[in-house]
């Protein structure tokens, strides 16, 4: 077995942590950005919401169990038996049971408390938020994590932060939503009013550059398309909430709840495939590599 990778706090020796938002460490960094209390809003709303869907989580993502799947299968067998991985936004662990059948030891990390107790799967877990990793430089062999990093509050300084945390020749495998996502809901709303409802994806190119600016290595960028279909468009909307995935990364966001009338509209104007309600997720595929020889130019300078 490969030792558990080394928190920057003493917090934690157990299997389990309780939420913590901002370490010292990263909080000086928070502090410089002018939006850092929007952030810290968007944080404990998406903290809320992921926690209130964990008991239904399991039954509606569909699409994240699809992307799940297309991610593993980037995973080159055999090589893994000494390894530590971490599944980075493990929600209720479903996708950990799978990894602790390729890798020495996994270590569950999640935002929301409910989601990580929503499993009994024994397994190391710990909660904390992922633009704030609580683990040191240079501890983990693998980090997986999926339909996850797109909650990331700044996705470039989050790239940097799991290059620093992997070993020299580490590996990270990647499912993130990008640009052109829900766009059945979002041509929906648009008949009700000019706020935005739905999230602001990074678009692809923008997470290309993200991943080699912080120094990786693109193994393999795979763009997948996933659609869940649904017999009214009112269950169509109702299933992102299902999976927690309501909170609007963006200011631009329509404050309260929608009346029965608006909501009316909303599914009048909801395009049909079919007389099927569909909801489309654009997916990024990614395998990440740390090489060894950036390592040794930081080392360096």
């Amino acid at each position: 077995m490969t030792a558990q990778p080394v928190l920057k706090t003493n917090l934690v020796q157990t299997q389990l942590v309780k939420p913590c938002l901002v370490s010292s460490d990263s909080n000086k960094e928070l502090n410089k950005e002018p939006n850092r209390e929007l952030n810290k809003e968007l944080k404990k709303s998406t903290q809320s919401k992921f926690s209130k869907a964990a008991a239904s989580y399991n039954t509606h993502a569909n699409v994240q169990k699809h992307a799940a799947s297309d991610l593993f299968s980037l995973i080159k067998p055999g090589i893994n038996k000494n390894k530590l991985c971490v599944d980075l936004g493990a929600g209720p662990l479903i996708n950990t049971h799978t990894l602790q059948g390729m890798f020495a030891s996994v270590v569950a990390m999640d935002l929301s408390l409910n989601m990580l107790q929503s499993s009994n799967l024994t397994t190391p877990k710990i909660c904390a938020d992922m633009d704030n990793l609580p683990l040191q430089a240079n501890s983990v062999d693998v980090i997986y994590s999926n339909f996850a990093v797109q909650w990331s509050a700044n996705f470039s300084t989050l790239m940097q932060s799991l290059y620093s945390i992997l070993k020299p020749g580490g590996q990270v495998y990647i499912s993130t939503v990008v640009k052109g996502s829900l766009n059945e809901i979002k041509t929906a709303f648009a008949a009700l009013d000019s706020n935005s409802h739905i999230n602001t994806f990074n678009s692809e190119l923008f997470i290309n550059q993200s991943v080699q600016k912080a120094g990786f290595t693109i193994n393999s960028a795979k763009k997948r398309i996933y659609t869940d279909e649904y017999t009214t468009p009112l269950k169509a909307i109702a299933s992102i909430k299902a999976i927690g995935a309501t909170t609007q990364n963006h200011i631009n966001t329509r404050q309260g709840l929608l009346t029965k009338s608006a909501l009316q509209k909303v599914c009048s104007a909801y395009p049909l495939i079919n007389n099927k309600a569909c909801v489309s997720y654009h997916v990024l595929l990614l395998s990440l590599e740390k090489s060894h020889y950036k390592k040794a130019i930081n080392c360096l300078s």
